[in-house]
């Protein structure tokens, strides 16, 4: 019982912390004036400031200290992606907006009366992990049609996948829905990529290149973009 929330902790602030390997697709992509979608980092930095507000409000120090180290993470690669953005407009606005979400929301629990407010809070946190995993799925039909993996990262994968089953065991040991539901929803996503990457293989990624193309791989609440060789066409 006491070991479970240790790794379960431990297991969320590595995948926080993994979020970081986007510092230098974004460092190549300034190079090669393109750019890394941000909307999965704008999306785990919100979920991160509703379950820290979840945890404080349930007294769980275990979540509320591991959404705390995600909060800053999450800042600080979107201060990376201002610093090196081609359009820092487009970085400010997604930030204003998401902390502007982040705080109307948190004011809105502080001062509601309506014991209601609580469920339809706890029910926009469990939905949160969700709307950065459904991520994956955009990128399944391409490597269905193309019958190659290499967008997928196995690695963020397998430890995506033991986190959501952590933090699933942490949610049905508490008896917590919110907690026990969209890690569950989050480990079939995992099992999912590791399917398609044991069955197509990652055979653009062993290739030599000149050119790069980007590729996402989803986490427990987050997406990660690394550059991987792409051949380059006669």
């Amino acid at each position: 019982m006491t070991l479970i929330p240790i790794l379960a902790a431990c297991a969320n602030v590595a995948m926080s912390a993994s979020q970081l390997s986007v510092i230098t697709a974004l460092r190549r992509a300034q190079n090669t004036k393109t750019t890394v979608p941000m909307l999965q980092f704008t999306l785990s930095f919100l979920s991160s400031v509703l379950w820290l507000k979840y945890g404080l409000i349930h007294q769980d120090h275990t979540i509320a200290s591991v959404n705390f180290i995600g909060m800053f993470i999450s800042v600080y690669i979107l201060w990376c992606f201002w610093c090196l953005s081609i359009i820092r407009t487009h970085v400010e606005n997604c930030f204003l907006f998401t902390t502007l979400t982040g705080v109307l929301t948190v004011g809105y629990i502080d001062h509601s009366e309506n014991p209601v407010a609580l469920e339809v809070f706890s029910t926009v946190c469990c939905l949160m992990p969700l709307a950065v995993l459904a991520s994956p799925l955009s990128q399944v039909g391409n490597v269905i049609r193309l019958r190659d993996a290499s967008v997928l990262l196995p690695s963020l994968a397998v430890l995506a996948f033991f986190n959501n089953v952590l933090w699933a065991t942490y949610g049905y040991l508490h008896k917590n829905p919110f907690m026990l539901v969209p890690n569950i929803i989050g480990a079939a996503f995992c099992t999912l990529q590791l399917a398609l990457i044991a069955y197509y293989g990652r055979a653009a990624a062993q290739m030599p290149a000149a050119a790069t193309a980007t590729a996402t791989a989803i986490t427990s609440g987050v997406a990660m973009t690394e550059i991987v060789p792409r051949p380059v066409q006669d």
